[in-house]
């Protein structure tokens, strides 16, 4: 239904926000590593399931588990980019 979309748009401007300033910061920085473009792909593949199973089925249960797998996802993103950021 509605409600449970404008849910679902509401939430990328919760968590998502970190990640949108991560990569900025990374182009900013003209930082170009391998695994921090793997890291970010897996984030937006754990956010678009958590956004499928939000307006779909919602179960809460496996968004559970693509919201914590995007939340670890974000935070090796951060520490990644704080140790190149470290080592330029």
């Amino acid at each position: 239904d509605s409600a449970t979309a404008a849910d679902n748009f509401q939430n990328l401007f919760e968590m998502p926000v970190l990640f949108y300033t991560a990569i900025l910061l990374a182009l900013n920085l003209l930082l170009q590593d391998p695994l921090l473009v793997v890291l970010a792909w897996a984030y937006v593949a754990t956010r678009i399931a958590h956004s499928l199973v939000h307006i779909s089925y919602n179960n809460v249960m496996h968004r559970f588990y693509c919201f914590g797998s995007s939340v670890l996802i974000l935070l090796m993103i951060w520490v990644r980019l704080g140790w190149l950021v470290l080592l330029h």
